[in-house]
């Protein structure tokens, strides 16, 4: 059984066989593509990294307790209808039925870093103890998205990794 099964398996399968293969160089990324983009991380990155810079007038964006883990900050699971992913995805064509999950489209920066901080059952103290992946925006005290949140506070936030899910939380906030 084992020699029937695996006496052919470097040949592959006709079906993957038959697959038109582009012979570039480098990838050859779909702009449209709403499961995988090209991510900036290293459009005009230099070898000599800016250094800490001054930071004026800021405000808490986040305030949490001592038990966050990956999986409040990472997203995961299915992509919520009212989500600023959801929102993203629908100013790309995709009904709502073809979301599918933060998982399937982790290689387009675009919908990851709009799940960031998603998770239905992370507390912001900011909240006052209510779970939910919102956030006040100071100074107006209005209750947004975090993602929203951080574009209003003229906030980036800069993927710095993409794999599995737990990895990208190693993106990083920056003002």
């Amino acid at each position: 059984m084992f020699k029937s099964t695996y006496e052919a398996i470097t040949k592959g399968n006709p079906m993957w066989n038959q697959l038109v293969v582009p012979t570039a160089d480098v990838y050859s990324w779909d702009p449209n593509s709403t499961y995988i983009r090209e991510p900036p991380f290293f459009k005009g990155m230099s070898m000599d990294p800016p250094g800490p810079h001054s930071i004026k007038d800021a405000y808490c964006l986040l305030c949490f307790g001592d038990c966050v883990t990956t999986d409040h900050i990472s997203p995961a699971g299915s992509i919520h209808k009212d989500s600023p992913a959801a929102k993203y995805l629908v100013d790309h064509s995709v009904k709502p039925g073809d979301f599918n999950s933060y998982g399937s489209r982790r290689g387009n920066y675009e919908v990851m870093m709009r799940g960031t901080f998603g998770n239905i059952r992370i507390v912001n103290k900011l909240l006052d103890g209510e779970p939910g992946p919102k956030t006040i925006h100071v100074p107006t005290r209005e209750k947004l998205y975090v993602y929203d949140a951080a574009m209003v506070l003229n906030m980036g936030l800069e993927v710095r990794g993409t794999g599995m899910q737990n990895a990208l939380c190693c993106w990083e906030l920056r003002l």
